[in-house]
């Protein structure tokens, strides 16, 4: 039973995805990364370990070739539950530090002191032509003019006039320009994330070959007819 593990899951391939620091080229500490490469390593290391176990086991002459099978396929369905549960773990940490991220740049914090003017600022915008909302917008991102901006990020952009779609480039524009350190380690994180999800799929695949080949669904068959002799030889006796 020849196996090789996935190349694609390695834990490099989340770790660049961490920021360098351009005055000594090293890479920031970020715990979030650390911990989905962390699970890929785990994800890796236990592929490598299937694969000893399928090379050192089928060279066993001291058992029957099917009873190996069923070992290697029983190693394999436990190394892949644990580490499911430590990637899930992992990318629910990273996916709660996005969403936190979202949820805390999406607009504004909303002033006592403007917020009685966010109506005005609102039907002035839905009064005005397209042209006129995207000079307006434009006018309050070179100002800084964050009453403006959280006016008509606060609420859907019907109430203004733009289309939900203009709303969040307008979101992702103040994100990236009150925010530029954090959005962009949203980024590297969500990629990193979409990276882990594929790495994931990788390994659950590579377990299905190793645990349902066709060696072993033969094994299993035997070992099944087997056990159903051995109880109709029982039920005899």
């Amino acid at each position: 039973m020849a196996v090789d593990a996935p190349m694609s899951v390695d834990e490099r391939l989340i770790e660049q995805f961490h920021a360098v620091d351009p005055a000594t080229r090293e890479k920031v500490a970020d715990d979030d990364l650390d911990s989905l490469a962390g699970a890929v390593k785990a994800a890796r290391e236990a592929a490598q370990r299937i694969v000893k176990l399928a090379e050192v086991t089928m060279r066993d002459r001291t058992q029957m070739p099917d009873a190996g099978l069923l070992q290697i396929r029983t190693h394999a369905l436990s190394s892949s539950a644990a580490v499911a549960k430590t990637l899930d773990t992992a990318r629910t940490r990273v996916a709660g530090a996005i969403e936190q991220f979202d949820k805390e740049s999406a607009a504004p914090a909303l002033s006592p002191t403007t917020a009685p003017f966010e109506a005005e600022v609102r039907a002035k915008f839905g009064a005005m032509t397209a042209e006129q909302r995207k000079a307006a917008i434009n006018d309050a991102f070179k100002t800084e003019n964050k009453m403006v901006l959280g006016a008509i990020l606060r609420l859907p952009g019907y109430l203004s006039g733009l289309s939900q779609a203009y709303l969040e480039v307008v979101r992702h524009r103040y994100r990236s320009q009150f925010f530029p350190a954090q959005y962009e380690r949203s980024r590297r994180l969500k990629k990193a994330l979409a990276m882990a999800e594929r790495q994931g799929e990788a390994f659950v695949g590579f377990v299905e070959r190793v645990a349902n080949s066709p060696a072993v669904t033969l094994a299993q068959a035997a070992k099944q007819a087997r056990e159903e002799l051995a109880a109709l030889y029982k039920d005899a006796a």
